[in-house]
C-alpha cells in the first residue's frame, strides 16, 4: 500500500495532464461543426470518414508511414556500426568522449539543429557554396522544401534514439560467447551474423519502435525544411488546427494517426517476443 502512496503523485499527474486531454480529444473528434468551423453539440463519424475516404489524407497517412519506414530503415543502418564502436571502443575515456557525442545533440533544441539544415541545404548553403566552388556543379541544388531534406533532417534528429537501445544490446552480449564461437572454428563475420546480430535484434526493433513512432509524429522539422505543403499526417493536421480551424477533424487526425502507430508498434512488439521466444526457448 505504501508504494502505491508513493506513486499517487505521479499517477494524478498524469490522469490530468494526459489521460483526461486525451479522453476530451476523443470527445472533440466526434463533434460536428457548421459552415463557420465552430464545434456543435452533436456529434458525428464524418470527420473519421473524410479521414479515410478523402484522397488527400490517404495519401498523407501513406506519405506518413513512408517517411517514417524510410527514416527508421536509414536509422537503423547508420546506428548499428555506430553502437558497435559505441560499445567495442577501447577503453573507458574513449565509450564516455563518444556517449558524450552522442547525448550532446539531445541537450539542443530540435529548432535549432533543423535550422542548421536550413543552412546546409539552401541554395545559397555551405553544400552548394562548396560544390560551386568545386565546380561539381553549374547551379545551386534545390535540396530544401522536399521529402529528401524532410528525410535527411529526419536521421539525424532521431539517430541517437537508434543508437542506445542498441548500444544497450550490444554491451549485455557475454564476451565469452563470441570467444567460443570463434574458438569452435567460426571466422569473425559468420560469429557477427550467426552469434552477436541475432542477440542484438531485441535493440534494433526497440529503436525501431522509438524512432517510428517519433518519426510519424514530428512536424516541427517537416514544416522548416520540407515546407507547409508536403503531404503527411501532422501537417494537415497542424493546417487544421491553425489555419482552418477545424478543431474536431485536427481531433480525427490525430487519434487516426495515434491508432496507426500503435498498431505498427504492436506489430512490432509481437514480433519482438516471438524473437525472444525463439531465442529462449
Amino acid at each position: 500500500m505504501f508504494h502505491w502512496l508513493l506513486l499517487a503523485p505521479t499517477l494524478l499527474f498524469f490522469a490530468l495532464f494526459l489521460l483526461f486531454p486525451f479522453l476530451l480529444l476523443i470527445v472533440l473528434s466526434f463533434r460536428d461543426v457548421d459552415s463557420m468551423m465552430q464545434t456543435l453539440e452533436t456529434y458525428t463519424l464524418a470527420h473519421y470518414i473524410e479521414v479515410f475516404t478523402s484522397d488527400v489524407y490517404v495519401h498523407a497517412i501513406v506519405s506518413t508511414l513512408y517517411l517514417a519506414v524510410v527514416t527508421t530503415v536509414i536509422c537503423l543502418v547508420l546506428a548499428y556500426p555506430a553502437a558497435y564502436l559505441l560499445v567495442r571502443a577501447p577503453g573507458k575515456k574513449l565509450r564516455a568522449l563518444f556517449y558524450i557525442l552522442l547525448v550532446s545533440p539531445l541537450l539542443t533544441s530540435v529548432v535549432i539543429r533543423t535550422f542548421a539544415w536550413i543552412v546546409l541545404l539552401a541554395q545559397n548553403g555551405i553544400i552548394n557554396d562548396v560544390l560551386l566552388k568545386l565546380q561539381l556543379i553549374e547551379a545551386p541544388l534545390q535540396m530544401l522544401w522536399n521529402m529528401n531534406a524532410v528525410i535527411i533532417a529526419y536521421v539525424q534528429v532521431m539517430l541517437p534514439f537508434a543508437v542506445l537501445p542498441i548500444a544497450t544490446s550490444l554491451s549485455e552480449i557475454d564476451r565469452n560467447v563470441i570467444h567460443a564461437s570463434m574458438s569452435l572454428g567460426a571466422g569473425r563475420l559468420y560469429t557477427f551474423f550467426k552469434v552477436t546480430f541475432p542477440l542484438t535484434i531485441p535493440g534494433l526493433i526497440t529503436g525501431a519502435m522509438i524512432v517510428f513512432s517519433l518519426a510519424a509524429g514530428s512536424y516541427i522539422t517537416a514544416l522548416l525544411v520540407g515546407g507547409r505543403m508536403q503531404p503527411i499526417l501532422p501537417l494537415s493536421i497542424y493546417q487544421q488546427v491553425m489555419q482552418v480551424f477545424n478543431l474536431p477533424l485536427a481531433a480525427a487526425m490525430s487519434i487516426s494517426l495515434l491508432v496507426i502507430v500503435f498498431i505498427v508498434i504492436g506489430l512490432l512488439s509481437l514480433i519482438l517476443k516471438r524473437w525472444e521466444a525463439n531465442m529462449h526457448g
